[in-house]
């Protein structure tokens, strides 16, 4: 015997593509749907699907796309916009993107240079010393790297050099400084620089001294090492912590001058030196 839906469904099938019914008899809620007289249902010619009409009647059957996307493209292309809010053009239409020439590459370090090419040492005047509040140990200075006028002049250095060097001595002194390693805060304060110093270890006690700068170098002077040129791409912002700390492992104190690897330190008036009292080997940091 054939089942209830089995009979509707046959029902339906006899029915001609063309023929219009108001109810699908295969629909479980046929016996109490009644659709107002406007609506009706009549199957697609191309899918064989049975649609209710009036709200079917402009809605794409799988079969009328062909295996192309045409027809939703052509339904998007109103929305679709490019960036600038103007419609997007589609097909052959769409004028190809033209290719933005690059700019030319800045030289980048060479990975075999000398990592002392990253350092910018220069020669610096303190011109001002203020002690650091709430520290017995830190010196708040000015120091003059630059004597050409405007901002990065003057830099703010924050040093423990203060239970070493009097501050009467070290005001208006000529110093050897690092101007681009990372800008740090101690203390509160903002350190822009570092005045470099030696350090040994002279009867059980720590020895600090300022590195002395050759006498006639000027203000912003660059210092260099002996037989390593400048970077060819100059001096980085900042000098990372890692190539600053193979730099200082270097620097040492050789027959009372600066040196880094063995070779003098200075500038063109001369080498940087260290005090009378600087034991050998001393380093510099």
């Amino acid at each position: 015997a054939m089942s209830a839906i089995d009979a509707a469904a046959a029902k339906v099938t006899e029915l001609s593509m063309t023929d219009r019914i108001r109810v699908d008899p295969a629909d479980p809620w046929c016996d109490i749907w009644n659709p107002p007289p406007s609506v009706y249902k009549e199957r697609c010619i191309h899918t064989g699907y049975l649609m209710t009409k009036p709200f079917e009647q402009n809605n794409p059957m799988p079969g009328q796309f062909s295996g192309t996307s045409d027809y939703i493209v052509a339904m998007l292309k109103p929305v679709i916009k490019t960036k600038g809010g103007a419609p997007k053009p589609s097909g052959d239409a769409q004028p190809k993107k033209e290719k933005k020439e690059k700019a030319p590459k800045t030289p980048q370090p060479s990975s075999d240079e000398d990592p002392f090419t990253k350092a910018k040492l220069v020669i610096g005047k303190v011109i001002e010393v203020a002690h650091v509040e709430n520290s017995d140990k830190l010196y708040c200075c000015k120091v003059q790297v630059s004597t050409e006028e405007g901002e990065g002049s003057v830099k703010q250095v924050i040093t423990g050099l203060r239970k070493f060097v009097p501050e009467d001595e070290l005001r208006s002194k000529m110093v050897l400084c690092i101007l681009n390693l990372k800008v740090a805060k101690l203390a509160g304060q903002t350190s822009e620089a570092m005045i470099l110093a030696t350090e040994a270890d002279v009867g059980g006690e720590t020895q600090v001294r300022l590195v002395g700068v050759p006498e006639g170098a000027q203000i912003g002077e660059l210092v260099l090492c002996e037989g390593i040129a400048p970077g060819a791409a100059g001096y980085p912002k900042e000098c990372k912590s890692k190539f600053w700390d193979l730099v200082k492992e270097k620097l040492k104190v050789r027959n009372g001058c600066a040196t880094y690897d063995g070779k003098k330190v200075g500038c063109a008036a001369g080498p940087c030196v260290a005090e009378a009292d600087v034991p050998e080997g001393a380093s510099i940091k």
